[in-house]
């Protein structure tokens, strides 16, 4: 209770200031967008026979705007959510409340990294071409596959490194643009993904028209309980994305894989993810995806033991009757099981001040 009133004290002091320099005409103002989805799913599994979940329900803010005219913020929210990230876990409860508030603060290296109320709190500086960041940001990996909201993704249809890399930690970025823009490099120190030691990550982000790129490398400690000592690994992500009027076709390659049982992040093998898809109207989003995950990991002990290739193909379509409302649904195959989703996701936007 103490660091939520800690949290609410801060941010009621942010908006104070920042009310009170939009006095002197300096070009601030910010944003509130609620966020809410609410899914359906339907599975039918092999082993665990037929059930219901709540796909990736949820409920979302993004609370940004800018301090001054080259000093923004963004903090985003995740408040509700259905326990996607448990496959096991037939119903897809709500993700209970002390789950998610537990640890609301996850200060840096102490380990503490599951799930938490605040997925991005940061502060951006701008200066010409470039950019200092510092908070709680994204890591840099994953390709285009984590380019996306969280609220946006059909989550059953993502890679194992998806669901089990706690990707939001505490760091501070350079980036700087050139060509107009169309090229920007990234530099991140932070956390690694199990909040325990520091992670370096190097980014490209191209736009080259019909060719788009997010190309990146993490740097870590290997810090896991199946590995016989602590180790480097070097997590390198390819995201491309091409497109043709429109259509597009995504593909992304990791050089690493997540445990499949979502209890570890970054083990050996490699993640391939083929999107194809085509706005066939101002209203209407239609793609296909095929995921290949290649799962190899030993140690010295025989303790911890993967050796297989697991695909999964799915179809999505969004469909956007109205500002602020989108239908979507999902529905693909795996070696294991079938299964379809259903849901709507509406947003509302606030202008603050």
């Amino acid at each position: 209770m103490k660091k939520i009133l800690v949290v609410c004290a801060a941010i009621s002091l942010s908006c104070f200031l920042v009310r009170a320099q939009e006095a002197e005409d300096t070009g601030s103002g910010a944003g509130l967008s609620v966020v809410s989805r609410l899914d359906a799913g339907l599975s039918v599994d092999r082993l665990e026979g037929t059930y219901f979940n709540f796909g990736n329900t949820s409920l979302y803010t993004i609370f940004e705007g800018n301090i001054l005219e080259n000093l923004s913020f963004t903090v985003i929210n995740h408040w509700i959510g259905a326990d996607w990230g448990e496959p096991g876990f037939k119903y897809g409860l709500l993700v209970p409340t002390g789950d998610l508030y537990a640890n609301t603060i996850n200060f840096p290296f102490t380990g503490k990294s599951g799930y938490s109320i605040f997925d991005e709190a940061h502060i951006d500086y701008s200066f010409g071409d470039w950019v200092l960041s510092a908070g709680k940001m994204p890591l840099l990996v994953g390709g285009l596959e984590f380019e996306e909201y969280d609220f946006d993704v059909n989550s059953i249809a993502t890679s194992a490194l998806w669901n089990s890399f706690t990707v939001y930690q505490y760091g501070a970025s350079i980036s700087r643009s050139i060509q107009d823009g169309a090229h920007t490099f990234t530099a991140m120190i932070s956390t690694n993904q199990c909040n325990t030691s520091p992670a370096f990550g190097f980014k490209w982000n191209g736009d080259m028209d019909w060719w788009t790129t997010s190309y990146s490398l993490m740097l870590s400690d290997r810090n896991r309980p199946y590995h016989t000592g602590n180790s480097i690994s070097a997590i390198l992500s390819l995201g491309n994305r091409l497109t043709y009027r429109n259509y597009f076709l995504n593909i992304d390659f990791v050089n690493r894989a997540g445990d499949p049982l979502y209890n570890f992040s970054d083990i050996d093998g490699y993640t391939l993810l083929m999107t194809v898809g085509v706005k066939s109207s101002e209203t209407l989003n239609l793609s296909a995806r095929y995921c290949l995950e290649r799962f190899h990991q030993k140690n010295g002990e025989d303790t911890y033991y993967l050796d297989y290739t697991r695909p999964n193909a799915s179809v999505q379509a969004e469909w956007f009757p109205m500002d602020g409302l989108r239908v979507q649904g999902c529905a693909g195959i795996t070696q294991d099981k079938f299964y379809a989703v259903v849901g709507a996701t509406y947003t509302i936007d606030f202008k603050l001040w």
